[in-house]
């Protein structure tokens, strides 16, 4: 198992347990499947934030190779669907409550491999210029 999936899975049940809630970010693929609901077109393209807590999910298996398998409450009625997340589609573990969050770094360099083959410039805006997505990392300012 890649050691940021470790280090993912730590954080993920360190944050379950202290917090009682914890946000897994998943990007879509024809590996993960999120039961009969599936994703959305949007969440194709931008990609799923799942929520852990006590009352919404049963059965959770975080394997030894890095994929989650659980069952999983959606909507308001916290309709169960069986999910299994492949290990390469787990992007991030994050918590607004303990104000923390890991992003994989293989995926963000997967990222950067395809800005640098020219599909997106440096500015962040893509060629297809139907597309207004600019990212504001260069425009952040880092806090003290």
């Amino acid at each position: 198992m890649k050691n940021q999936i470790k280090y993912l899975q730590n954080l993920f049940y360190d944050i379950l347990n202290d917090y009682g809630q914890v946000y897994v970010v998943v990007r879509y693929s024809e590996n993960t499947v999120i039961g009969t609901r599936g994703f959305s077109e949007d969440e194709k393209q931008k990609g799923l934030i799942l929520v852990f807590n006590q009352r919404n999910y049963k059965n959770l298996v975080w394997s030894d190779d890095g994929n989650i398998n659980a069952t999983l409450g959606f909507g308001l009625s916290n309709r169960s669907e069986k999910c299994f997340l492949h290990s390469d589609d787990i992007m991030s573990v994050f918590s607004p409550d303990a104000k923390i969050k890991l992003d994989r770094w293989d995926i963000w360099e997967q990222r950067d491999s395809v800005m640098k083959s020219g599909n997106v410039s440096e500015s962040g805006e893509t060629d297809n210029r139907d597309n207004k997505i600019v990212s504001l990392d260069r425009f952040r300012k880092a806090k003290d």
